[in-house]
């Protein structure tokens, strides 16, 4: 049950102030760190239903990147975006001693772009929804799947303040392979139109072990895979976490 959330306002090294929602239910050592994608929030009801249910068993640090939530700058789809993950990730290592890595779509491009370069005291990372490169993002955004994924995603505190397109990104299939030993869990829904399955398909290909690729027929986008299902996705989230980030 948690006991206590607060929130934290970290700075990166290039200026930017992100904020961050701690949820305390007494784990000391464990944390786990929630990324969410482009135009979501900490803040929406559902990062913060999952927040609080991951808290049962860890404590949760979950973040807004730049130009999301209360974090302030503007979105750069995940050119930037590591330089948030990191601030964090410093946060966190100054509190606890092992933390997983949850992240979502384009935050969870970012994550595995920012671990890839530095693993510190993260022991495990899952990656839901990710693309395998920005630039081969489908976004079939006509389509009714789409369209009801976008209307259930427009939740009080999302949004975004985007910022340059076009500056260079990471591609997290070649960052992917620099991963070491780190445990990989991907997630992917075989009816994404935003981010199709291929993607999960390709890194899973590229990643070194030890690695795991989990296919939700029927699934949506992200954290649609958590609205639609909380006791299913829970049930995955939380056995890797289990076994991959023990208390």
């Amino acid at each position: 049950m948690v006991t206590d959330r607060q929130t934290h306002t970290v700075t990166t090294t290039d200026g930017v102030a992100i904020s961050v929602d701690q949820y305390r239910a007494g784990h000391r050592d464990t944390a786990v760190i929630i990324c969410p994608g482009f135009f979501q929030s900490k803040d929406t009801r559902t990062f913060q239903r999952m927040s609080e249910a991951l808290a049962s068993t860890q404590d949760v640090l979950a973040m807004d990147f730049r130009g999301h939530g209360r974090s302030g700058g503007f979105y750069t789809f995940s050119a930037r975006e590591g330089a948030d993950l990191e601030a964090v990730l410093r946060f966190a290592e100054e509190r606890y001693q092992r933390l997983g890595v949850l992240g979502f779509s384009l935050g969870a491009a970012i994550a595995i772009n920012t671990i890839s370069r530095r693993q510190g005291r993260v022991q495990s990372l899952i990656a839901v929804s990710g693309p395998s490169s920005f630039e081969e993002i489908e976004f079939k955004f006509w389509t009714p799947e789409a369209m009801r994924t976008g209307m259930q995603g427009l939740e009080p505190g999302a949004g975004c303040r985007p910022g340059n397109l076009w500056l260079e990104k990471e591609r997290p299939i070649d960052t992917v392979r620099r991963r070491g030993s780190l445990p990989l869990l991907l997630v992917h829904g075989t009816n994404d139109v935003i981010i199709g399955v291929e993607h999960s398909r390709r890194l899973f290909a590229a990643a070194p072990e030890p690695k795991q690729l989990e296919i939700i027929e029927g699934g949506s986008h992200a954290e649609a895979l958590f609205r639609d299902d909380p006791q299913g996705f829970l049930r995955l989230v939380e056995a890797w976490f289990a076994d991959m980030l023990p208390a």
